[in-house]
């Protein structure tokens, strides 16, 4: 039960930091959808308190303010991990399903048609330049 009201202390605590920072509101349309921050105790007693996960989704949290502030719809959810070695391997995943901001296949479709683009441009202008070395040919008189 201990643990529990800790993790509650420390989340209430490090989201009323983290909203009040002046990056906060901007994190998501920096790509920033995931943060995960340890809790220790330098208490024997106490020791690890968990890891805390926080990720954002674009979702209405239904959250009414009195002076609302008017930035990106969405809300933080959260979970505890409990060992150091479970929010490594979160982060590990994490980082390998964000690794590629991209899709490999419209690279291709795009690189593919590029190409093409550029080989029918080569094409044209080599096609002119053998008409105009054709006209010239005609043109040379020989006396």
């Amino acid at each position: 039960m201990k643990q529990k009201e800790l993790r509650h202390a420390m989340e209430t605590q490090f989201r009323y930091k983290f909203y009040n920072s002046t990056e906060f509101p901007f994190l998501p349309s920096m790509g920033i959808r995931h943060i995960m921050q340890g809790f220790e105790a330098p208490n024997e007693e106490i020791g690890y308190i968990g890891m805390l996960h926080l990720w954002w989704v674009n979702e209405d949290s239904g959250i009414e303010y009195d002076n609302p502030r008017y930035f990106v719809k969405g809300t933080w959810n959260s979970e505890w991990l409990d060992t150091p070695q479970e929010g490594l391997k979160l982060a590990i995943k994490l980082q390998a399903e964000q690794a590629k901001v991209y899709d490999e296949n419209k690279l291709w479709e795009v690189h593919i048609r590029n190409n093409e683009e550029i080989k029918r441009k080569m094409l044209t202008i080599k096609e002119g330049d053998e008409e105009k070395e054709l006209d010239n040919e005609e043109k040379i008189v020989y006396n």
